[in-house]
């Protein structure tokens, strides 16, 4: 009986290795590599400006800003402005102001903006280009300058007693302050 066993056995495994080797003759496979190349994002932002050293009121600092598209793929282009004030020895290196925006119900810096109609502000505070920029197209600026306001003046003066006798000088937050115009510019690919 255990060489009848033996031999069922053995026919059994036979039976198993070729099911399985002729499952395994008629399987198949094959591996497909998609490969996905992204175009070039070649993009140039300009800035036309020089900061001036003795800012005072009245001054209008001239101030242009363009993007410019330099790859085969068409983009849209925005940018966002953020503006702060630094006292003087200020040495906080955050976008944050240490003086108010405003002085008397007026701004202190006035932004003069142009092509206007070429610009859009949306919900999060960029300024939206109305074209996609094709291979070497740019925007027009939407900044002319930037202009310290004639209403504020914050020369410093003399403050003298009751008495008139004497008197001590008297100087402003803004003394020596720094005003900062931060602008962010970004293009993003154009969809259809």
């Amino acid at each position: 009986m255990t060489k009848k066993r033996l031999l069922i056995a053995g026919a059994a495994l036979i039976s198993v290795a070729l099911i399985g080797g002729t499952i395994a003759y008629l399987q198949d496979s094959n591996f497909f590599d998609n490969s996905f190349k992204l175009g070039d994002a070649d993009t140039e932002f300009t800035e036309v400006f020089e900061s001036p050293q003795n800012w005072k009121s009245c001054d209008v600092t001239p101030k242009e800003f363009y993007i410019t598209n330099k790859s085969d793929t068409p983009v849209t282009a925005k940018f966002k402005m953020e503006e702060y004030w630094k006292s003087k020895g200020s040495t906080s290196t955050d976008h944050t102001s240490d003086l108010s925006m405003t002085y008397n119900n007026e701004r202190v810096a006035i932004i003069h903006l142009k092509n206007e109609s070429d610009w859009t502000l949306d919900n999060e505070g960029w300024y939206v280009y109305k074209d996609t920029l094709g291979k070497n197209e740019s925007t027009s600026s939407m900044i002319e300058s930037v202009e310290f306001n004639c209403n504020q003046n914050f020369v410093g003066g003399v403050s003298y007693s009751a008495d008139g006798l004497s008197g001590e000088t008297v100087g402003s937050d803004y003394e020596e302050a720094t005003y900062h115009l931060f602008i962010t510019g970004r293009t993003e690919q154009a969809h259809d």
